[in-house]
């Protein structure tokens, strides 16, 4: 049955792309963190939900007979760039080509991906239903499972969504912590008190089902969406009103084992997870001594013939890295979205990749900055906060060439373009 409706609803879909390609770009982030695929058992999991989104979203926008003229700014100019070095390093690779491209072209579509958004999200409603797709997929996932967590009291083990880019708990905990800021701009702005229950449900279930996660770094990284809200709330009293709720209400759900999960945080030193990933990370930092401006290919430190090939060396970086006499018992991955570019692309990736970072949030600095509109201004602090989330907890996961912070770095462009549109009509009627 859900084959069926699937099958017959997907065709409509299409054809609103063709009339609407934000529409789109939309159903192409829904489709990357949703997974629909994923959903479906029969006839319709051979269909290629988000090829098909692409291609028709790619072709309605060069078939759109009206459209601006594409501005480029600093930091799409860094993302072209960046699709070329990753390029050239997926040439140069030291590791398994076959793997190296499979990973490489996982990464290029993210790319386009963030040149469709910058192309098509034109205006406010257009951003306003891309963030309803971002929050009807990652978000409306993490709903579900924290009502699985409150309903088997706690002993629901959450997971991620099998066979999409969130199929690990730890990346759907980061993807739930980034998405919290926008469940809580979209509660702002909406009307309708059904949608605000609806909104406010979310944002308590989310947290729910990060905690449930039992994802140590998904806890980090809401303790720092937490404190950003506190600090900057002007009714602090009723934000540590409703934090201490929250955690008096996971505390009494959360079973012993997560609470000895979350104590090891203190003592990462002794917990051999958390030395394997810094030895993964000494293997980043050797294979961009030996490439530091291409790197060594995509995921090539998880190659077990490149790990052999630099362990006898991890014990030159003790004095930066200190792991002692643990030894890994097979390759790691870098478990940080730095130590992962760093080994994937070099020295010069990395900085590329910061440089997209910085850029974004500057292109939110100068909305808040500059802009008269009330809408805009509350979002690029949203996203502000979002790509905090993103950045702080992707520092422990290998989630570099993620949909998601991409599609950030797609608003901030847009968000920052629409300021100037705005900014020039002003100008024009004066």
């Amino acid at each position: 049955m859900r084959d069926v409706l699937i099958a017959l609803v997907f065709p409509i879909l299409l054809f609103y792309i063709f009339k609407r390609p934000y529409i789109g770009a939309s159903l192409w982030i829904w489709s990357a963190m949703f997974y629909p695929k994923g959903w479906v058992w029969g006839f319709a999991n051979s269909i290629r939900f988000n090829l098909f989104i692409a291609l028709a979203t790619i072709l309605a926008y060069f078939f759109q007979k009206e459209k601006a003229k594409y501005e480029l700014s600093a930091l799409s100019v860094l993302v072209f760039i960046l699709s070329i070095w990753g390029t050239v390093s997926a040439v140069l690779t030291i590791s398994n080509p076959d793997i190296v491209w499979h990973e490489w072209n996982l990464f290029i579509k993210i790319m386009i991906f963030y040149f469709v958004c910058t192309m098509t999200l034109t205006s406010k409603h257009h951003i306003n239903t891309f963030l309803w797709a971002i929050v009807l997929s990652a978000s409306f996932y993490g709903a579900g499972e924290g009502v699985k967590y409150i309903v088997s009291g706690g002993g629901h083990v959450l997971k991620g969504i099998s066979g999409s880019r969130l199929s690990d708990r730890n990346e759907l905990a980061l993807a739930l912590n980034m998405t919290l800021p926008i469940l809580l701009f979209l509660f702002s702005q909406s009307k309708l008190t059904i949608v605000r229950l609806g909104l406010a449900s979310a944002v308590l279930l989310n947290i729910v089902a990060i905690i449930g996660s039992f994802s140590r770094g998904g806890l980090l990284g809401l303790m720092v969406v937490g404190g950003y809200f506190f600090i900057k709330s002007k009714k602090k009293m009723i934000v540590m009103t409703l934090l201490t709720l929250t955690l008096i209400t996971a505390n009494h759900f959360a079973p012993d084992k997560w609470v000895d999960r979350m104590s090891t945080i203190s003592e990462m030193s002794d917990d051999n997870s958390f030395l394997g990933r810094l030895t993964a990370w000494k293997q980043a930092i050797l294979m961009a001594g030996d490439n530091p401006v291409f790197g060594a290919g995509f995921k090539a430190g998880q190659n077990p013939m490149v790990w052999k090939l630099y362990e006898p060396d991890f014990y030159t970086l003790n004095f930066l890295i200190d792991t002692g006499e643990y030894v890994s018992p097979a390759a790691k991955a870098a478990h940080s979205i730095y130590f992962q570019v760093l080994g994937d692309m070099g020295l010069v990736g990395l900085l590329i990749f910061l440089g997209t970072l910085w850029y974004s949030l500057k292109n939110l600095k100068s909305v808040i900055k500059h802009s008269e509109d009330i809408w805009m201004v509350d979002l690029a602090k949203m996203l502000q906060v979002t790509i905090l989330a993103y950045c702080i907890g992707g520092a422990a996961l290998s989630l570099p060439y993620f949909d998601l912070s991409f599609a950030l770095f797609a608003l901030s462009h847009c968000l920052r373009l629409i300021m100037l549109k705005q900014q020039r009509n002003n100008d024009m009627q004066v």
